[in-house]
């Protein structure tokens, strides 16, 4: 199979256009019709690179997708500047975002692109072996699958759409559970063509067995949680994470040894990541870069930093050091101040309580190209917004926890693989303590109940996958149904950190309401099928 990725944004347009009669008024010459094209391997690679296009375009963007997550409790936006922000980070579920409206386009179109591979790709039969058809549909399975994985856990209801078509005034809402069911299908067929791995350039493509089996892994964990609340489904994703543990010889997943090694622009790919997506910041770039999580001062945007709360309760060690960065060389810490620069042997430090937002900020984002050590305080450039870094969409530490949680919460008790499993989290995230009794990751002792040994998994997520990671603590603070209590300053339950009253204040606290966001309100228009599940609280917005 021939693979060229990150190729310009036309290819993956021709897969996007439906016929209409102004359209077919058209001189024909050099047009593209979807009815008539996938018919050889040709064919098959430009339906199969705008794919990969379409997948990377909607997971680059750093706005469209922070927006959604802006209401877990490990991630706030300091600036009162940032109007588009802040509704969501104090649960309020305006409808007219236009960064929602971008990353819900986003998504359709890359289901778009799927779905017109995976109802025509059997059109190259006889040209095209039959094992390397199915490979080329896997794929679409998998995109198709994930992308309405990410969109169902924020939208709840969605239009589900196996045509290749734009969405049409007459389109309804499938259920939730519809929803789940269909990326479940998916998934499996994904799982029966994708290969363990590939053998030619695409080693480097996210698309494989393993991605698969993690990916089903984590909609099981999330459909035994709300809103479906299938507790059996506790089961399966015990069964499915574990497929990936106990065969390490077959997929070869590890943890790395240093938690800041994940964080380095380079390379490209390492031993944890299951399932990411690549960049070539020449052609197509990735806006997780450091511009969104600094300070001005250092040429950032500061749409988004740590709460307050949930940076304290972090424990100390190697893991924090890498996720946080709190000190800056800086004069008093105001905005009229600048970098101290060059700097001295000794440079003052100013900590985040001085700064203007007195906030800590996210490290994880800042390290890209050319920003490693001391040059990571050199302000950037209006050419320094994005970077060729890759999008970790699920690493291998997810796999383990959710083995961890799933078997518990399944069997009733927690077995020695599972407290084995949040324990080499634990301990690769406390490497570098000089005391090496810390109890918030010390190894987890035996006799846990299921639910407290569910619960320590779940702070254990909060802390290795913070700050705008895909395995998002809003995600996890939504299927517990937790958002309620982690909004409050005194949380009931002890493990949550809270709101510091120095957030912003949330005004009208969360309800179940606030799980889920309103389809954007330019569809619901053009759609009203599309309507808000509660139409009243809707009409309010």
């Amino acid at each position: 199979m021939k693979y060229t990725y990150l190729l310009c944004p036309m290819i993956a347009g021709l897969f996007a256009c439906s016929s209409n009669d102004d359209f077919l008024k058209e001189k024909l010459n050099g047009k593209i019709f979807p009815e008539y094209f996938y018919s050889n391997q040709d064919e098959l690679d430009l339906a199969n690179n705008a794919l990969y296009h379409d997948i990377t375009q909607f997971y680059a963007a750093d706005y469209d997708g922070l927006l959604m997550l802006m209401g877990g409790d490990d991630i706030t936006t300091p600036y009162f500047g940032n109007v588009d922000y802040i509704p969501y980070d104090i649960y309020l579920r305006p409808a007219g975002s236009p960064h929602i409206e971008t990353g819900w386009g986003a998504a359709y179109a890359a289901i778009n692109v799927a779905n017109g591979i995976i109802n025509n790709y059997h059109k190259a039969a006889g040209t095209v072996d039959e094992q390397t058809l199915r490979e080329y549909a896997g794929q679409a399975y998998f995109v198709r699958a994930y992308v309405y994985f990410w969109l169902v856990r924020f939208f709840n209801e969605i239009p589900y759409i196996t045509t290749a078509r734009v969405m049409d005034k007459t389109i309804l809402k499938s259920s939730a559970e519809a929803v789940y069911d269909s990326i479940i299908s998916d998934l499996k067929k994904a799982e029966e063509w994708l290969p363990y791995r590939w053998t030619d350039v695409k080693s480097l493509a996210g698309f494989t067995k393993g991605a698969v089996k993690a990916t089903l892994a984590s909609v099981y964990l999330t459909m035994a949680g709300y809103p479906l609340n299938k507790q059996e489904y506790y089961g399966l994703a015990r069964d499915k994470a574990a497929e990936l543990i106990n065969n390490q010889s077959e997929y070869g997943y590890r943890l790395l040894d240093n938690f800041a090694d994940l964080w380095k622009p380079t390379p490209l790919t390492n031993d944890e990541l299951v399932f990411g997506l690549f960049y070539n910041k020449a052609i197509q770039a990735n806006a997780r870069a450091p511009k969104s999580c600094r300070p001005v001062q250092f040429g950032g945007w500061e749409l988004y930093c740590p709460e307050i709360n949930f940076f304290k309760r972090f424990p100390e060690g190697k893991r924090k050091e890498a996720t946080f960065v709190w000190e800056f060389p800086l004069e008093t810490g105001f905005y009229t101040d600048v970098p101290i620069l060059p700097w001295p042997e000794s440079r003052p430090m100013v900590s985040w309580e001085n700064m203007m937002f007195k906030h800590p900020y996210y490290f994880k984002m800042w390290e890209m190209e050319g920003l490693e050590g001391a040059t990571k305080w050199v302000p950037l450039s209006e050419s320094d917004w994005a970077c060729s870094r890759t999008n970790q969409v699920i690493r291998y530490a997810e796999v383990l926890l959710i083995y961890a949680e799933a078997q518990a919460m399944a069997d009733g008790v927690p077995n020695a693989l599972a407290y084995e499993c949040v324990n080499l989290v634990r301990n690769r995230a406390k490497v570098g303590l000089n005391n090496g009794v810390n109890p918030h990751v010390d190894d987890l002792q035996p006799g846990l109940s299921a639910t407290a040994f569910r619960d320590s998994v779940f702070v254990e997520r909060g802390w290795e996958f913070a700050g705008f990671e895909y395995a998002s603590r809003w995600f996890d603070l939504v299927r517990l149904e937790l958002v309620e209590d982690a909004a409050k300053e005194q949380p009931e339950h002890t493990f949550l950190p809270g709101r510091s009253p120095e957030e912003w204040p949330v005004t009208n606290p969360p309800t179940h309401e606030s799980y889920f966001l309103p389809i954007p309100e330019a569809d619901v228009l053009l759609n009203p099928n599309l309507k808000y599940n509660n139409n009243e609280w809707y009409e309010k917005m």
